[in-house]
């Protein structure tokens, strides 16, 4: 009887642990299933553009400096006080124009009185000279009449190109720009007067690091921007390569022709420049920032592909303005993340909102 008993309480004690264990089990106890189970990974929001080819061409941006192809400063060759301006700052002015009027009145008189002399000397050659045909003078006193014209002439014609000097004439179509002399004042040989600047033809001067000498020809295009007309853009052509390097900076010199018939630019403004390089008439090219730096030398864009960033290695050929080629990594047709790439991994979910 009491064996019985025993039995019975044995078999409801065991029944009552697998109870408590399946409850235990039912209600997510376990350690080592709380410790197995992870947190779905989330989407990530990003738009796309599908990659196609397109026409590219290489730039090389650089800043350089625009000036005057004829710049002039216009000194006078005699001393003397100014006498007069012919034209005012800011007037467009002929090549050969008189710009500036010296004191003449010393010059002029001198002209005056060796031109007197050399005509006097003229009329006794001639004389001279009828009178040695009829055999009554020495060939001797002909060639003195006529070294004696020759003198006077040179005389006159040295004090007629002093006189010239009074008259400050420019040597260039231009503007004239400034007037450092007033009227009234002494102008010092030598010294400049006045500046006459062409607007005309301009060019751009740029300093090119020497890893480009390779690549720089003459003829070349370019583009430039000033900030003066934001959005709007000049263009040109290198007329001139330096042939040295600088050696404080290992800089060569480029100028590049600019048509300035607007007369829009002007001498000294400092210019964005684009040398144009190698055209391509279908590139893979992409935003410069969709490109992230991994390492020091490897370089990463990501890709959506079946809802997932997809990480691509590439590798990168010419730039422009803001754009770069990508000569390796990327095809025709690839969904480009352009937007919300900086908060992706390789493989993660992603949801393309445009």
């Amino acid at each position: 009887m009491r064996t019985e008993r025993f039995r019975s309480f044995l078999g409801s004690g065991v029944m009552a642990v697998a109870a408590a264990a399946a409850a235990l089990h039912g209600c997510g106890g376990s350690p080592s299933a709380k410790e197995n189970s992870a947190p779905p990974v989330p989407a990530v929001n990003v738009e796309v553009r599908e990659v196609r080819p397109s026409p590219f061409s290489e730039t090389l941006q650089f800043t350089g400096i625009i000036k005057a192809e004829e710049d002039v400063l216009l000194a006078p060759e005699e001393g003397g006080a100014l006498k007069a301006w012919r034209y005012r700052k800011g007037d467009a002015v002929p090549r050969g124009a008189v710009v500036a009027v010296l004191n003449d009145e010393v010059a002029r008189a001198s002209y005056e009185a060796a031109l007197a002399q050399f005509r006097t000397a003229e009329m006794n050659y001639l004389k001279q000279k009828e009178v040695y045909e009829e055999k009554a003078i020495s060939e001797l006193q002909l060639r003195s009449a006529e070294y004696g014209r020759d003198a006077a002439k040179a005389q006159a014609d040295l004090l007629k190109a002093r006189l010239e000097r009074m008259y400050l004439r420019s040597p260039v179509s231009g503007i004239l720009d400034d007037r450092l002399v007033d009227a009234g004042e002494y102008a010092m040989p030598g010294v400049p007067a006045a500046r006459i600047v062409s607007l005309a033809l301009l060019k751009v001067a740029v300093n090119v690091p020497e890893r480009y000498a390779g690549a720089i020809r003459r003829g070349t295009a370019v583009r430039l921007e000033v900030t003066a007309f934001p959005g709007e853009t000049f263009t040109g052509s290198i007329g001139y390569i330096g042939s040295a390097i600088t050696p404080d900076n290992r800089t060569f010199t480029v100028e590049a022709k600019l048509d300035n018939t607007a007369r829009k630019l002007k001498p000294e403004m400092i210019a964005r420049v684009q040398i144009l390089q190698a055209a391509t008439a279908a590139a893979i090219v992409i935003p410069e920032e969709t490109v992230q730096l991994l390492d020091r030398d490897r370089m990463v864009v990501f890709v959506e592909k079946n809802g997932r960033a997809e990480e691509r290695a590439v590798t990168l050929g010419g730039r422009s303005g803001s754009m770069v080629e990508v000569r390796a990594g990327l095809s025709a047709g690839d969904r480009l993340i352009t937007a919300g790439f900086k908060s992706v991994a390789a493989g993660q979910p992603v949801v393309v909102t445009n």
